[in-house]
């Protein structure tokens, strides 16, 4: 089994009515009707093309590519077990 390597993109609109096209570019994860914006899960490989079609969409006001796969998760280094005696 291959597994596809997936990225987020989150998108900033103008009006929650007219996200049907960017709906086709991936799958989308969550949409804030509040806050206006929706976070948007592409193939790693078509990431660059999707946020160019993105951009291009006239209700979009800022989309760019997240950074939570650069952020640290495993934290296991920092912790020592002589702390958990204490």
């Amino acid at each position: 089994m291959n597994i596809v390597q997936r990225q987020s993109i989150i998108v900033f609109f103008n009006n929650i009515k007219k996200i049907g096209p960017i709906k086709k570019i991936g799958d989308v994860d969550y949409v804030s009707k509040d806050m206006h914006y929706l976070i948007l899960y592409v193939n790693k490989s078509n990431v660059e093309e999707s946020l160019k079609k993105i951009r291009g969409f006239e209700m979009v006001r800022s989309a760019y590519i997240s950074p939570r796969s650069d952020l640290r998760v495993d934290y296991s280094q920092d912790y020592s077990a002589e702390e958990d005696e204490r």
